[in-house]
């Protein structure tokens, strides 16, 4: 749960935090930070990079520090959202 709140905070998302829910905030004028680079905690279970590279979609550069903690759950996710974004 912390990993997730410190990378949408990196984003710009303000975040709440309660025991085993967060509530996740658009930032201000949904312009997410460009350039943020988004730690992986090397854990493929949440997914995290596969959640965060979506944040990209919205016209800024995001960077995942580890995209290969997804092999382990969805090798092939990167190609894709390649696929599917071009």
């Amino acid at each position: 749960m912390k990993a997730i709140v410190a990378e949408c905070t990196k984003l710009g998302a303000s975040v709440e935090e309660s025991g085993d829910y967060c509530i996740i905030h658009p930032p201000e004028g949904n312009k997410v930070n460009e350039g943020v680079v988004i730690e992986t905690y090397d854990d493929h279970r949440n997914r995290m990079a596969m959640t965060f590279s979506l944040a990209a979609c919205g016209g800024v550069d995001v960077i995942i520090d580890d995209p290969g903690c997804t092999a382990k759950t969805f090798p092939t996710y990167f190609e894709m959202l390649g696929s599917i974004a071009s």
